[in-house]
């Protein structure tokens, strides 16, 4: 009777870890999986970054050799200083331009053609301005949210995984199969929640 007692003992602490070792192989590969989502969202907004400072840097180089040339043609103080000012304008313009068409990349192309033929039909010039104004700030703003969006769902998936990683390290620690199982336990619910 003992033998049975101890032996069914011993299966249920099989099973048990069994169990645990189970949960715990499905921990690591949900924690994976969040880390390699946070990587993409990563890689993708530095490729976002890296195209727009690149694209920056190509405008810069431009203007910087096209104010050198125009800088050599001109002799006088009074047309240098016009060309500066002229050369700041555009930049400013640039600088616009630049985020208009970053705003291009998150609307999709046919809302841009539905608006290109709600202008079109459209008779009078202010109007016209005044509805494309209207349009491009309802555009950035979606972007902005979508930027903010991306940026909170980063930082959730981080903490996400720090949490994850602060689990595994405390049952890790635990020497004790009894208390590394109710470690485990108490830590699926924050498994769950990320």
């Amino acid at each position: 009777m003992v033998t049975l007692v101890r032996e069914n003992k011993e299966r249920k602490e099989l099973q048990k870890q069994a169990k645990l070792k189970a949960i715990a192989e499905e921990q690591a590969a949900k924690m994976k999986k969040l880390e390699e989502e946070m990587k993409r969202v990563q890689q993708e907004e530095e490729e976002r970054r890296k195209a727009a400072e690149e694209e920056a840097a190509a405008k810069e180089e431009k203007k910087r050799k096209s104010i050198e040339e125009r800088g050599e043609s001109s002799g006088t103080k009074k047309d240098e200083e016009a060309e500066m000012e002229k050369k700041i304008s555009e930049w400013v313009a640039n600088l616009s331009l630049g985020e208009d068409e970053e705003v291009e990349f998150y609307v999709p192309q046919d809302e841009r053609d539905a608006l290109a033929q709600e202008l079109a039909a459209m008779e009078d010039p202010l109007e016209r301005q005044e509805r494309e104004e209207e349009k491009k700030l309802e555009w950035k703003l979606r972007m902005k949210r979508e930027k903010k969006r991306m940026r909170d769902e980063v930082n959730r998936l981080t903490a996400g995984v720090a949490k994850v990683k602060d689990c595994r390290q405390e049952v890790e620690a635990q020497t004790d199969a009894s208390a590394k199982c109710d470690k485990v336990l108490g830590y699926l619910e924050v498994l769950s929640v990320a």
